[in-house]
């Protein structure tokens, strides 16, 4: 039996993608899971809820500005890996999955000490800082976006990760036509006020068009406010389980540039108006978007001033956008991709 650590997570759109390589995995026989990550984290809370194994473990924080604390944290490093050492040989780990970020180099490190495997996945177009010092010493760096490692032999370009539970529900393949046109807004963070004060002067008058918006717990506050309008469903938060029932009958969605969100939506033939979030590290959303608008002619909206004349015109725009099906043959095959990897 091969024992597989599952590590790093951080924000939901990199919790879900190891979620969605467990979930594919968890049936087979000849392995088993642990998730590694921080105490009262999102990493442990899904673990728990999915009855995976958790061991907590420190961390710290590469800052991309000065700050004191650059000069001395690194060195935790050291004790990091001693920690890793020590859950590897408790535990008898075999591989590695980590998604991304400042946890790949001391694991990485660990890993060649003593000689396990471990496995990276890049969700973003901009690839960060870790991994490209780590995929020297990783055994594979899967890719979401075309990157220009991939022709290296460890570099495998296998698209986004997507969870299964995504489809595991979903009822039938046929798409009904809406009668109006119907727009999401899926932007979840604290990041997405500015959308949802954006979207609170213009709404009067799209009166002929349905909202399905999803707040989240930091913008719970907008609830009362969206209630007002007749024609809009609030939603706090949707689970993937849930999820679907939304993807499947909406034609346009408002969203920022995360890449699971982002593919999330082409898989279910969504058009996307994607307002990056110009506080994005590395400005990956803006580069996100990019390639979403130019491969499959997503619209790029500026996250500035007067965001809401762009949205209102782009919105009666696409007035009579219709979804007429879903993209879902190929949801399977990132998966495959990297089982067939992990298994060998």
């Amino acid at each position: 039996m091969k024992v597989i650590a599952l590590t790093w997570g951080w924000t939901w759109w990199h919790v879900y993608p190891l979620l969605s390589v467990y979930n594919y995995l968890k049936e087979d026989k000849e392995l088993k899971f642990i998730w590694v990550w921080e105490q009262d984290s999102l990493e442990e809370e899904e673990a728990l809820k999915n009855r995976i194994p958790f061991e907590d473990i420190s961390a710290w924080k590469i800052r991309r500005y000065f700050d004191i604390r650059n000069l001395y944290e690194p060195l935790k490093n050291v004790s990091w890996v001693t920690q890793w050492i020590q859950l590897i040989k408790k535990y008898k780990i075999d591989i590695i999955f980590s998604k991304w970020w400042y946890v790949s180099l001391p694991l990485c490190i660990a890993w060649k000490i003593l000689w396990k495997k471990i496995y990276i996945h890049e969700s973003d177009t901009v690839t960060w800082a870790t991994n490209n010092i780590v995929w020297w010493l990783a055994t594979k760096i899967f890719y979401t976006f075309p990157n220009k490692n991939i022709n290296w032999k460890k570099h495998i370009l296998t698209w986004q990760i997507l969870n299964p539970e995504l489809i595991d529900y979903l009822d039938d393949l046929d798409v009904t036509e809406n009668e109006k046109l119907s727009v999401m807004i899926i932007a979840w963070s604290q990041w997405s006020t500015r959308i949802f004060d954006s979207m609170l002067k213009i709404l009067p008058n799209l009166q002929d068009i349905n909202f399905h918006i999803i707040l989240w717990e930091k913008n719970l506050h907008f609830r009362e406010r969206f209630k007002e309008f007749k024609n809009i469903v609030a939603h706090d938060f949707i689970t993937q389980k849930r999820l679907w029932k939304i993807y499947k009958n909406v034609d346009i969605a408002i969203t920022r540039a995360w890449a699971t969100t982002l593919w999330e939506l082409n898989t279910f033939w969504i058009h996307s108006i994607i307002i990056p979030l110009k506080e994005s590290a590395n400005n990956h959303q803006f580069e996100n978007a990019i390639y979403f608008k130019n491969k499959f002619g997503s619209d790029l909206i500026s996250d500035e001033n007067n965001m809401e004349i762009e949205i209102f015109k782009l919105l009666q725009k696409y007035k009579d956008l219709r979804k007429v099906w879903l993209n879902i043959d190929k949801f399977f095959d990132p998966l495959k991709i990297i089982k067939d990897e992990i298994t060998k």
